[in-house]
């Protein structure tokens, strides 16, 4: 608490409003922009936790037995049909 009060007291109390607003690339900003992420590239991250994990699930077999076939065989087709519905509605475009 003591030190708490200490840099409030003993701190600079300058404030610069450039200080105060974002910093983009070295460039002024034009204007305030209410969009803090695009919405392509969050789809892109849920695609790749979703395949990432999907990756982890199949590295199991590895370890199984053959017992767990038809599971795996069931995975790998939700697997390969969600890949082919990504596909066909466009959402496996890189580019902005």
């Amino acid at each position: 608490f003591i030190f708490y009060l200490l840099v409030l007291l003993l701190s600079v109390k300058i404030e610069y409003y450039v200080k105060l607003s974002s910093f983009e690339c070295g460039f002024n900003s034009l204007g305030f922009i209410c969009s803090s992420f695009s919405v392509h590239f969050f789809i892109m991250m849920l695609m790749f936790v979703i395949f990432d994990l999907e990756v982890i699930m199949f590295l199991s077999v590895v370890v199984s037995s053959y017992s767990s076939v038809f599971s795996y065989a069931v995975l790998l087709f939700f697997v390969v049909f969600g890949f082919y519905m990504e596909w066909w509605y466009g959402k496996l475009v890189w580019v902005v």
